[in-house]
């Protein structure tokens, strides 16, 4: 059906019809919505729409939406993009590389968005065209338009100094599939730190979530030897591990103290209160909002940006000397 027909049909002009699909305001909302309806029930209205979105558009491509981390960092970033007058599409990869790649693709060449933003990403970068890609603590060797790097390792070396200067000798980890990268972070701060690693005390739990935490607090205390301090890899793994302790008479943090990381927002009501490091999102997604914006305005932008993370120390991790 051709655009003359489609007017024939809705009783206005060609040119009418044409200015109702490019929400025109010389058409009334009345008339437009007639002629939209009109091509719905004859199967045209996509071929015609052809009107740009009024604000903006960016991708955020994450590895998953289960995670606490991911969901509180997608949430901040709609919030902060919204303020100038964007929006967000959200996908995830399940930890794939090449689906990562595969959206990336999909978002530059055949759903174009104004800027991808890509995290804990692994993907090689290979952009096709103009559209930035800003990246959130990514693995690959090349690099986005704008690239975020966050230091979670100096405040997990300063836990592991704290905690020998109350007298810890023993550091262990618990930890998921997905989490080797905090794993190395912690091992390397023990052994900055304390000298010595001792891999008894370093557990990679079968599942993940809570129950990767308390399967990992499980395996800890069958081996009759705890480690007096525990880096948990997210504070959900440390949730689960407390419950495990709390179930065989393991007492946190008189027998064992404890930190996770993520900072999420239940770990200062848990019993005891949680002490997990932060990922600074929220200023993570305004550096990024505020780079990305200046970006497509063709201003000056920051194109490298290091968030310090921050221990939040609570009740799980103090030690009395």
């Amino acid at each position: 059906m051709t655009l003359t027909e489609l007017a024939r049909l809705a009783h206005v002009s060609t040119s009418t019809a044409s200015k109702a699909f490019a929400l025109s305001p010389e058409v009334n909302e009345q008339t437009r919505d007639m002629i939209f309806e009109v091509a719905k029930a004859n199967g045209c209205f996509k071929k015609f729409y052809r009107a740009e979105y009024p604000g903006l558009v960016f991708a955020v491509i994450c590895p998953e939406f289960d995670s606490t981390y991911y969901s509180a960092f997608i949430s901040k970033m709609q919030r902060y993009l919204s303020k100038y007058n964007s929006e967000v599409a959200v996908a995830e990869t399940g930890f794939s590389a090449e689906c990562e790649a595969r959206l990336i693709e999909y978002y530059e060449r055949f759903q174009p968005v104004d800027g991808i933003i890509l995290i804990n990403g692994h993907a090689e970068i290979t952009p096709k065209n103009e559209i930035p890609i800003a990246t959130v603590n990514c693995f690959s060797k090349s690099v986005g338009t704008i690239n975020v790097k966050k230091d979670l390792q100096s405040p997990i070396t300063d836990a592991v100094l704290a905690w020998k200067r109350a007298g810890v000798q023993s550091v262990g980890f618990i930890g998921e599939p997905h989490t080797n990268g905090r794993r190395q972070m912690v091992r390397s701060a023990i052994k900055k730190v304390l000298g010595k690693v001792n891999e008894e005390y370093f557990v990679t739990a079968s599942e993940r979530f809570e129950r990767g935490g308390y399967l990992g607090a499980l395996d800890l205390i069958n081996k009759k030897s705890l480690p007096r301090a525990i880096i948990c890899a997210y504070d959900r793994v440390a949730m689960g591990a407390m419950r495990a302790f709390a179930e065989h008479g393991v007492r946190v943090p008189e027998d064992v103290a404890i930190i996770g990381i993520d900072d999420a927002h239940t770990s200062a009501y848990s019993t005891p209160s949680l002490s997990s490091i932060s990922h600074e999102i929220e200023n993570t997604c305004k550096a990024l909002a505020t780079s990305l914006m200046a970006k497509i305005k063709g201003e000056a932008f920051e194109s490298s940006i290091l968030i310090k993370c921050e221990l939040k120390e609570r009740e799980s991790s103090k030690i009395d000397t």
